[in-house]
């Protein structure tokens, strides 16, 4: 009779543990570069598979959302830059950021975005 508890027990657990982490918050850290020099480095914190915003005034808005894969998080971007509208999908891990750039129009200055999972 104890077997069966603890074999249930164990089912119970590993198919409410996944769903349990798909909901836990994700902690990011953004670094926001123009032409060398850093603007902002928000840390927010958003559900997985929930999105996010930040508004940054004179660079235009981030709208991301992260889902967790494993050890691994894919985050996918919607940002609205000046003229620009960019739709970029990066896959980090809490050791290795990942970036991304672009050139500003009609000024030509350019952008950089480092993506860091701080918890």
């Amino acid at each position: 009779m104890r077997m069966r508890h603890m074999v249930l027990l164990g089912l119970v657990f590993s198919i409410g543990m996944p769903s349990a982490l798909a909901q836990e918050s994700i902690g990011l850290r953004l670094e926001i570069v123009k032409s060398g020099s850093i603007l902002a480095e928000p840390e927010v914190s958003v559900p997985s598979g929930s999105a996010g915003e930040i508004q940054i005034e004179g660079v235009g808005r981030f709208v991301f959302t992260p889902v967790v894969r494993g050890s691994n998080l894919a985050i996918a971007f919607d940002i609205q830059a000046g003229e620009k509208h960019l739709q970029p999908q990066l896959v980090i891990n809490k050791v290795v950021p990942a970036s991304l750039s672009w050139t500003s129009a009609p000024d030509g200055q350019p952008f950089k975005v480092t993506v860091f999972w701080v918890r």
